[in-house]
């Protein structure tokens, strides 16, 4: 019953995504301009606003639109310069009565198509959205948002705060933790596999091919929860 209702929970994750992908624009700054304020209001409108940090004003308004970059590969090798790259999502403070509330955000889906991504990343990073002077950050395993000004990354937020336990970091340090994170990682993984061997042949060939239809049914899900970041 568990594996069905994953299933079923998996299938229509991916109706869900597939509808989120409508309306699209050409560019970020267009996709903005012509549906930001219309999926606030949607939210206000059709489910209780205190979920999304909002009250029930329809005086709305945007900050600035943040490209949003991410780790390249280079960042978890110490022997390459870590760079950063575009994650192809751009994101804006949602202001309700001039007031940061929460963040919206689109994304590229595919070369000159912008789409909806993203309504729910919270209050703190659209307050702290105001004050990004560089570049916007998101390393997305940790959820955490940094302002990089070419040398150094300053946190926006507590989960970036914890992430490099203090305010700001060094960029060739923030290599050193990526490398250091991935590689504990990997061993925990791998810890993980060779600890559960013992256990293969008590598990019946039906049990796996169930469980590997549930995980490819739950794949959408991850992706949606990745994309949309809802958040109360």
């Amino acid at each position: 019953r568990l594996i069905t209702s994953f299933a079923l929970a998996g299938l229509f994750t991916l109706g869900t995504t597939s509808a989120m992908a409508a309306p699209t624009e050409r560019s970020a700054e267009q996709f903005a301009e012509t549906h930001f304020e219309s999926i606030v209001l949607d939210h206000i409108e059709g489910d209780d606003p205190s979920n999304y940090h909002l009250t029930e004003s329809r005086t709305i308004s945007f900050g600035p639109l943040h490209e949003v970059m991410m780790a390249a590969q280079s960042c978890y090798s110490p022997d390459d310069a870590c760079t950063f790259v575009s994650s192809k999502e751009y994101v804006s403070a949602v202001l309700q009565d001039g007031e940061a509330r929460n963040v919206i955000g689109t994304y590229e889906q595919e070369p000159g198509v912008f789409a909806f991504s993203t309504f729910g990343y919270g209050d703190e990073l659209a307050v702290a959205l105001a004050d990004v002077s560089g570049t916007l950050v998101h390393s997305a395993r940790e959820n955490a948002w940094f302002d990089y000004d070419g040398e150094t990354l300053t946190a926006l937020t507590t989960d970036a705060k914890r992430l490099i336990a203090g305010d700001t970091i060094t960029l060739e340090m923030y290599q050193k933790l990526l490398v250091e994170t991935r590689s504990n990682v990997q061993g925990s993984a791998e810890d993980a596999l060779t600890g559960g061997s013992s256990d293969v042949q008590t598990t019946k060939p039906t049990s796996y091919r169930m469980l590997g239809l549930a995980l490819l049914a739950g794949l959408p899900l991850g992706y949606l929860l990745y994309r949309r970041r809802w958040k109360r």
